[in-house]
C-alpha cells in the first residue's frame, strides 16, 4: 500500500444513527490512508444523532468540493434518512458521486435514497427491511457490495460495513493495516 491518501465524506443530518455513522468513521479512520470528513447538511456544524447525541463536523454542504472525495457514505436513522433524503444538495451530490462512478455507500435505512434515485435498479444490495426502494435486489445479508456500491443491513453491521468500503477502497492490505488494532491481535 502506498502513502497516497484517500478522501471520503460522510453527510450527517439531525436525527442520524450515531452507532452507523461512528464505528463506521473510527474504523476507517484507522487506515492511514482514509481520511473521512464529516460533513453537515445544515447551516450549522452541529448535528444531534437519533439518540441526542451533538457532534461537531467539519465542514457544512455548501463548503463541499466533491471532485476530492472518491467516497461517500451515508449513515442511517429514519429521521436523519429523511432529512438527508429531502435535501436537494444531498441528490446533487450522490448524482455526481454515481456519475463519476465513486464508491456510494449507504447503512440501514439510507439505501432508500440511492434507490429512490433510480441508482440501485437491478444492482445487489442490502438495507433495514422495509426500506427498500426503487428496483434494486434486496438482499437478506448483512453488508453486499455490488458495483460502486457498498450496503449494510443495520447498526449491527457497522463495522463489517466499514470494512467492506476499506477493502472496496484498498483491498485485503487495506484491512491488514487496521486489523490488529481492532480485534487485539499480536
Amino acid at each position: 500500500m502506498d502513502n497516497e491518501i484517500i478522501y471520503g465524506l460522510m453527510l450527517l443530518a439531525d436525527g442520524f444513527e450515531q452507532t452507523e455513522a461512528l464505528a463506521t468513521l473510527d474504523t476507517l479512520r484507522r487506515n492511514p490512508n482514509l481520511k473521512v470528513d464529516l460533513i453537515s447538511i445544515h447551516p450549522t456544524l452541529n448535528v444531534t444523532s437519533s439518540s441526542g447525541l451533538t457532534v461537531i463536523a467539519d465542514g457544512d454542504l455548501s463548503s463541499v468540493d466533491p471532485s476530492k472525495y472518491a467516497f461517500l457514505i451515508l449513515p442511517g436513522g429514519k429521521v436523519g434518512v429523511e432529512n438527508l433524503d429531502a435535501s436537494k444538495g444531498v441528490h446533487a451530490l450522490i448524482q455526481y458521486f454515481h456519475q463519476e462512478g465513486k464508491l456510494l455507500c449507504a447503512i440501514c435505512a439510507a439505501p432508500r435514497i440511492y434507490g429512490g434515485l433510480g441508482l440501485l435498479d437491478g444492482v445487489h444490495y442490502t438495507c433495514f427491511p422495509g426500506f427498500e426502494k426503487g428496483e434494486g435486489l434486496w438482499m437478506d445479508e448483512g453488508v453486499v457490495r455490488e458495483g460502486n456500491f457498498v450496503t449494510a443491513r443495520s447498526m449491527a453491521y457497522s463495522i463489517p460495513f466499514a470494512e467492506e468500503i476499506v477493502r472496496a477502497l484498498l483491498g485485503e492490505e487495506g484491512i491488514d493495516a487496521i486489523k490488529g488494532g481492532m480485534y487485539g491481535l499480536r
